[in-house]
């Protein structure tokens, strides 16, 4: 009888995450020809050699170190953010309704002037583009869970004359 060694399970370590498999730095127990044939040639994984655990445990803390300074960086520019507004002005009726609308990637692209680097990853929460002159208010979402409530504040154009 001859043995089956595609079952044979292989140890790998994952440096990325894996969709329905592991998240990144997981230590898992991979098929022999899954790791070979997809992990290995994608470089989702190694294989979880004495040698590479211990460099896992160096990539892990310097990992968490630079989540940590994200996350701070990140907390002082939604702290920045916080009370202060972004003008725009838009052109409208005598009622206040905008002939266009102010949308997420304007308030995105006033942001990144402003505040951010690009390579800052940022969700502007805006249900529908903004519409009517006044205030309003947007939530800033960053990654790493923090977020921020940014004013907006939209106002008619200044009607320009001109000499005829």
């Amino acid at each position: 009888m001859v043995p089956d060694f595609s079952r044979t399970p292989m140890r790998v370590i994952l440096l990325r995450d894996v969709k329905n498999f592991g998240k990144k730095f997981d230590v898992k127990d991979a098929r022999d020809g899954y790791a070979r044939n997809f992990l290995f040639p994608q470089n989702l994984a190694k294989p979880a050699t004495p040698a590479s655990l211990k460099e896992l445990e160096a990539m892990r803390k310097i990992e968490e170190r630079e989540d940590e300074e994200t996350k701070s960086r990140l907390r002082r520019i939604a702290d920045t953010l916080r009370g202060r507004s972004i003008t725009f002005e838009i052109s409208a009726n005598e009622n206040g309704e905008a002939y266009g609308s102010v949308t997420k990637t304007m308030i995105l692209r006033a942001l990144r002037e402003h505040a951010l680097t690009t390579k800052d990853r940022v969700e502007v929460k805006l249900i529908h583009p903004l519409k009517h002159a006044g205030e309003h208010e947007v939530e800033v979402e960053f990654e790493k869970g923090i977020t921020a409530r940014l004013k907006i504040i939209l106002e008619p154009e200044k009607n320009k004359k001109t000499a005829a």
